[in-house]
């Protein structure tokens, strides 16, 4: 289902031709957002990959996400577009690395990690940035001059700068971290959550039993932020190689080392060895909605993550029914938008 989020404000319009409306940059984010003609052949826009339904992530049930060729898979989960406003830049503290977007933290700002899928031979499928340039100069002139300054076209890399700010903008909008789960109206004190929820809560918040918050915090900080759900730090869980992903299959071009390849996740964008295997730590906020898990998605289901993630911690040992109880309070951290946009 295509849809647009900022109907109500921005006037009905099709993916294919959008209204001119961009009276500010999240307006526009919204528009261009929505456009199947951004890719290269038009056919694809950011809205493929994150969707409304699936937390604004990939509602695909193969486990693997493929591009505006058809053909052509990533390596990798698409991760969730929510709360992703709050992941500070990649940086180093206590000897541990935190931040940044994206699996491996390459893209050090919300505007660098909207922009990078243009570009991604295996998504969006522009050779360069002109090419994406001259496609908004087309369709997009007056709103970008009026948003971005005339001059905005005198320079190519600012111009495509200016895209994934727009798009960036839209993402930093309420819908995306809208904080009201069932979990967030019972810390408010307006819930209550079923004897399996607070069960699989205390398992959730104790150390010596589900010892989750070490990675993701469920309380309110010191200042009353509500919680994420994530530490932003980088982990490896040793999750398994997922071999029936269609990338292990592409032509030399797109992936050079075919069946041999590894994800050497952190460490291929920081080229420390010590980074080799480490993915960041992403929010558990909507994660009833977004199947599958682990870094390459070779976890269909939420129960089967936390039995790997059990495997891993020699201190912890879980019963079936306590990883039930887990699934039943991860449950709850499911917003209402989401949970209503079926």
């Amino acid at each position: 289902m295509r849809w647009l989020l900022l109907v109500g404000m921005l006037g009905a319009c099709g993916p294919s031709e959008p209204k001119r409306v961009a009276q500010t940059k999240e307006q526009l984010g919204a528009v261009l957002f929505d456009d199947l003609r951004l890719s290269e052949p038009k056919g694809q826009a950011c809205s493929d990959c994150h969707v409304a339904t699936a937390a604004f992530a990939d509602p695909e049930d193969d486990r693997t996400s493929a591009g505006v060729l058809r053909d052509r898979f990533g390596p990798r989960n698409t991760p969730s577009a929510m709360y992703l406003k709050f992941a500070p830049p990649l940086h180093e503290k206590g000897g541990k690395m935190y931040g940044g977007l994206f699996w491996d933290g390459r893209a050090q700002t919300f505007a660098e990690q909207a922009a990078f899928p243009l570009l991604n031979p295996l998504e969006m499928n522009n050779p360069d940035r002109a090419t994406v340039v001259k496609k908004i100069r087309k369709w997009y002139s007056a709103d970008f001059k009026a948003l971005y300054g005339a001059d905005i076209f005198k320079n190519e890399d600012k111009a495509f700068e200016a895209v994934g700010d727009a798009i960036a903008k839209f993402e930093s909008t309420a819908p995306f971290s809208p904080f009201s789960s069932r979990f967030d109206r019972f810390l408010a004190g307006k819930a209550k959550l079923s004897e399996p929820e607070q069960r699989g809560m205390q398992i959730f918040e104790d150390p010596a039993r589900g010892n989750c918050t070490r990675c993701h915090p469920s309380r309110p900080s010191a200042d009353g932020t509500a919680p994420l759900f994530t530490n932003f730090a980088y982990e490896n869980l040793n999750v398994p190689v997922f071999r029936d992903n269609p990338f292990y299959l592409l032509p030399k071009a797109l992936n050079p080392d075919g069946e041999s390849y590894v994800d050497h996740g952190l460490a291929a964008f920081t080229k420390n060895p010590a980074h080799e295997g480490l993915f960041r730590v992403p929010s558990l906020r909507n994660v009833g909605r977004t199947t599958p898990y682990g870094h390459n998605g070779y976890f269909r289901r939420m129960d089967e993550m936390i039995e790997h993630h059990d495997k891993q911690d020699d201190s912890i040992s879980l019963s079936k029914q306590d990883i039930l109880d887990l699934v039943a309070f991860l449950s709850t951290l499911t917003d209402a938008e989401v949970e209503g946009a079926r």
